[in-house]
């Protein structure tokens, strides 16, 4: 079973989202397909936080192989990113060495013979694992966990070093926590288990192994491996690629390169010109409920910059209008959120009668990059014309009906879509404003699309248009030591604006407005607007939620869970009465085709 949606080539390569494998859960992924293919490789991504911080990559390099005439299929493990499962009930190590295998199936069903596999991190565990029964060409090993048991023990540190571990008295949780991953404790065991070396037979006939300057492999598994045609070498710029929190992630440019080059010597052959072309559906079913509709997800491409997207909704969505959220990036977190609680939401909203659309803005994610513009980029003015694109292609009849949500970045991006299109929700998590807007250190203005940023005076201006360094105290200037009246004036002399401004703009329109903060950034933020947040709480269009268990990138567990209960009681209160329950509205007329 296979389903996909054709795109717009990306650098000149067919790169199309598909769904694959099993149809009981089905698999997605991203299949690039150049026009003359001599060999296939499938990327099996790493797992948890680490996952987030090589989304980027592992598209640039898939990107790459495909330019140099390899089929490549990057894809998501059952139970995580954008394939069906819940790692809470189908989810173990052998259904993801079963995923692997039905990627390998999927690439050779191109009609390529030769296949290799590139595994990073606990990727390459598994990838190590699943190559023996699978007769794999080549194998890629980047930055390989040795054993299950040290990855766990390095991601409880990583956790603690991008600040993300529970504080205080955290609640029980069911499972072993990572960051961005809550592990049910028979996977997490299984993964401990795991070890880099485990096959008696060779892998592959050629390896590439690629270890860290200053972590090199064991003398055990170099004496495993040495079976195989095996060559070494570094993982230049890990550290900063793959151990940070994934905002701050640096781009491996030196190491997807030898990659590249490495693999197209070691899948060398005659290109294939007449490829298979498997037929695709536009739709894959994600969720069967006990009680309930079938939910189905479709890739969508939106308006003229091609933006990506995936839609949830019940299977008989075309017979009767719904209530309609939209999920924005987070940062530059792709559109499945952080540690995949967009797509979670998302098929437990469709499954009580509500469209979902969780989209990639420009530059971000898996949506295209604007000409002489770079990726990454988490505050362009251009995303306001984004987020617009996105609640009007869900809702084209009513975009103002549609409830805008994010996090962070992705809260200030809802907050200028919200103000443009007169929204009568929205709801936003741990909300960033740009203080710097990207055009104020290239023009030395803010752009005028912009309404949920404040103008600056002059002097503030020119600061931080030319000083980084006035900028950065600036903007981190203590709460401590800063008391309220000193940020009153900083407000009025507009050196530094309230973040409460366009807050307070939507509720006098009268959008209600959903705030949720963690507690540092209500404390922040109750002491930078101490008047405004009253004046907003008084209006009865916003309201304020304080989880003290949330990170600001909502990686814990703990955190996410409340979030979801906060947003789902207000799907559950708000929304669906609106329309009515789910089976009354199919003997509605007329329904928004999203």
């Amino acid at each position: 079973m296979a389903t996909a949606v054709e795109v717009r080539e990306s650098e000149g390569l067919n790169a199309t989202p598909i769904w694959f494998g099993p149809a009981d859960r089905p698999l997605f992924g991203w299949l690039h397909l150049p026009e003359e293919a001599s060999a296939g490789v499938v990327l099996c991504r790493p797992i948890g936080v680490e996952e987030l911080s090589a989304h980027r990559a592992y598209r640039c390099l898939a990107e790459r192989l495909a330019g140099k005439g390899v089929v490549a299929l990057q894809f998501d493990y059952t139970g995580t990113g954008d394939s069906a499962g819940d790692p809470a009930d189908v989810v173990s190590v052998g259904a993801w060495l079963s995923d692997i295998a039905a990627a390998i199936g999927c690439v050779r069903s191109t009609g390529v013979a030769r296949v290799g596999l590139i595994g990073l991190r606990l990727g390459a565990t598994l990838a190590a694992n699943a190559a023996e029964d699978n007769d794999i060409e080549a194998l890629v090993l980047w930055d390989p966990c040795e054993t299950g048991r040290g990855f766990l023990r390095e991601q409880r540190m990583l956790a603690i070093a991008i600040g993300v571990a529970p504080g205080g008295d955290p609640a029980p949780v069911e499972g072993v926590e990572i960051p961005g991953l809550l592990l049910p404790k028979d996977l997490a065991e299984a993964i401990g288990a795991l070890r880099l070396g485990d096959s008696a037979g060779v892998l592959a006939p050629q390896v590439l192994l690629l270890t860290r300057p200053d972590r090199p492999s064991s003398a055990s598994i170099r004496e495993q491996l040495s079976t195989e045609k095996i060559e070494y070498g570094e993982a230049i710029g890990q550290d900063q690629f793959i151990g940070v929190e994934p905002g701050a992630s640096v781009m491996p440019e030196q190491v997807i390169g030898d990659i590249v080059s490495w693999l197209t010597r070691a899948l060398h052959g005659v290109p294939i010109r007449d490829r298979a072309q498997p037929e695709w559906s536009p739709t894959a079913i994600v969720a069967r409920p006990v009680a309930g509709q079938v939910i189905i997800e479709r890739a969508v491409r939106i308006g003229a910059e091609n933006l990506f997207g995936i839609i949830t909704e019940p299977q008989d969505a075309q017979l009767a209008p719904m209530p309609a959220v939209l999920f924005v990036n987070a940062g530059r977190l792709p559109h499945s959120g952080p540690a995949r609680l967009w797509v979670e939401m998302a098929r437990r909203w469709a499954a009580q009668g509500v469209r979902v659309l969780r989209v990639d803005l420009g530059g971000l994610g898996d949506s295209p990059t604007r000409p002489g513009r770079q990726p990454d980029v988490v505050y362009p003015v251009e995303a306001i014309e984004d987020t617009i694109d996105a609640a009007r292609f869900i809702a084209p009849e009513d975009p103002a009906g549609v409830v805008m949500v994010g996090l962070c970045s992705g809260g200030y991006h809802v907050l200028e879509g919200a103000l443009s299109l007169a929204s009568r929700r929205a709801w936003v998590v741990n909300l960033g404003l740009p203080l710097v807007p990207p055009e104020l250190t290239e023009r030395g203005t803010v752009d005028s699309r912009r309404q949920a940023v404040r103008p600056l005076n002059s002097l503030a201006r020119r600061l931080l248009a030319n000083d980084r360094i006035v900028n950065d105290r600036i903007a981190h200037l203590s709460a401590v030591t800063a008391p309220a009246l000193a940020w009153w004036v900083l407000d009025k002399l507009q050196l530094y604006p309230s973040s409460t401004g366009a807050l307070e703009t939507l509720a006098r329109r009268g959008t209600e407005l959903l705030v949720i903060c963690d507690k540092p950034q209500f404390s922040l933020l109750a002491k930078r607007s101490r008047w405004a947040v009253r004046r907003l709480e008084r209006s009865g269009h916003c309201h304020f939620e304080v989880v003290k268990s949330m990170d600001h990138s909502l990686f814990n567990s703990a955190g996410r869970s409340e979030l979801m209960k906060l947003f789902t009681a207000q799907v559950l209160e708000k929304l669906v009465p609106e329309y009515g329950p789910p089976d009354a509205r199919a003997r509605k007329e007329g329904s928004p085709t999203g």
